[in-house]
């Protein structure tokens, strides 16, 4: 089951409540709860050249905001040592938050250990973790699939995205995905003029951005975990990693999508399954609970001190595809409303203020028309001075996306 990064620190924060927590049935109340403040670590460094980061902050009491910056350990010493003596400092570029040069990378066969000392002096290590190469995917292709909704009241179709590893035997067998995807938009009717609504009812002036190519990134926030023990072969088949809905391709011209295959330990990936199972217990407060969930950092100066949260030591690989809309599962092509198509461009000799009354139809008629027209825009004149109306979608592409291509993007 996918929980997301925020489940994950909720999670982490009421396991530190059901520490002091006992099971009652009596009208529950906040300020009976004992609160302890616990450090909670998010961390993780791979083989790969870039800038690292590690998270510190400390627990909340269950009626703040989890996103409360007071709540960053600030003005630590944070650094990360391999089992040779080489070491990499992170500094802190904002509350809580500590980046490794942009050339660090872990290297393969090497143990790696966290270090942090506070600006009160407490002092906190975590276990050293081996660094294993990560094989590298073999294949990521799609198929149709419809997802329940809220309570299982409705479906949503869409596509769900897999991924197969033939080696995935030759890294540490246990593995933790992340992934990034763009959509990429081209709008057949790019603004050239503009409408501007004025006391007299419209300006037009023309309209200088181009508007006619934008992007879309999202990036995961789940916990997606896999493991190859299991198969007698090696392999990992059909592994799900993302699912997107139909609309998320109704003004698609190309779509990308990289995933990310991080080889964890044995000893991290039981932590995270740990904390999906407590995820899937976690009906009410006083549900059976998993038990505590003992990440890799300890405090040095107290070994009764809870400390919350992991720093994983990963190889990694990644793969990166381009499609068109076209390419995905053709079960899918049915459900996508391709709205440009569907309303197309509109050329008009009268007044704006009459189209979008839709005046040039009979009475019976406007009311529907208007509805429609009032999701267009105007885009551009003919040769004659009418004026072309388009779906505000197919005119604009900053409606469904950013300016600017991706550097990675081909």
């Amino acid at each position: 089951m996918k929980r997301d990064k925020l489940s994950i620190i909720k999670s982490l924060w009421l396991l530190a409540v059901i520490i002091v927590a006992t099971g009652c049935v009596e009208e529950f109340e906040t300020d009976s709860i004992k609160f302890e403040k616990l450090l909670v670590v998010d961390a993780n460094i791979s083989d790969q050249a870039k800038t690292h980061q590690v998270r510190l902050f400390y627990t909340n009491p269950i009626d703040q905001d989890t996103d409360n910056i007071s709540n960053a350990l600030t003005g630590a010493t944070v650094w990360v040592e391999d089992n040779i003596g080489n070491r990499t400092d992170f500094i802190e570029q904002s509350p809580g938050y500590y980046r490794s040069p942009e050339s660090f990378a872990g290297q393969r066969g090497n143990r790696y250990a966290l270090f942090i000392t506070t600006a009160e002096g407490k002092n906190y290590q975590s276990a050293y973790e081996e660094m294993v190469q990560s094989p590298e995917i073999t294949d990521i292709y799609n198929q149709f699939n419809i997802e329940l909704g809220d309570r299982n009241a409705t479906s949503v179709p869409g596509v769900q995205f897999f991924i197969n590893v033939e080696n995935a035997d030759q890294g540490s067998q246990f593995y933790r995905y992340e992934w990034n995807d763009v959509h990429q938009i081209v709008v057949p009717y790019p603004k050239k003029y503009e409408a501007i609504p004025s006391r007299e009812g419209y300006d037009v002036a023309p309209f200088t951005l181009d508007v006619e190519e934008c992007y879309r990134e999202e990036r995961f926030d789940e916990l997606i975990l896999a493991t190859s023990t299991n198969n007698a072969n090696g392999q990992l088949v059909e592994v799900p990693i993302k699912f997107s809905q139909a609309y998320d391709f109704n003004v698609t011209t190309r779509y990308s999508i990289e995933i990310t295959q991080r080889s964890i330990s044995p000893e991290a990936y039981s932590y995270y399954r740990k904390i999906e199972l407590f995820n899937e217990s976690n009906g009410s407060l006083f549900d059976k609970q998993q038990g505590i969930i003992v990440g890799n950092v300890i405090s040095l100066d107290d070994p009764d001190e809870r400390v919350l949260g992991y720093f994983e030591v990963s190889g990694s690989s990644s793969k990166r595809i381009y499609l068109d809309y076209t390419a995905l599962d053709p079960e899918i092509l049915a459900y996508l409303d391709r709205t440009c198509e569907e309303y197309g461009a509109i050329q008009y000799s009268g007044s704006i203020e009459d189209f979008y009354a839709a005046n040039d139809l009979p009475e019976s008629l406007r009311g529907s028309e208007a509805s429609k027209r009032s999701l267009y825009e105007l885009f551009d004149l003919g040769l004659t001075g009418e004026f072309k109306f388009a779906h505000r979608f197919c005119t604009d592409c900053r409606r469904r996306g950013s300016l600017g291509k991706p550097e990675y993007w081909q």
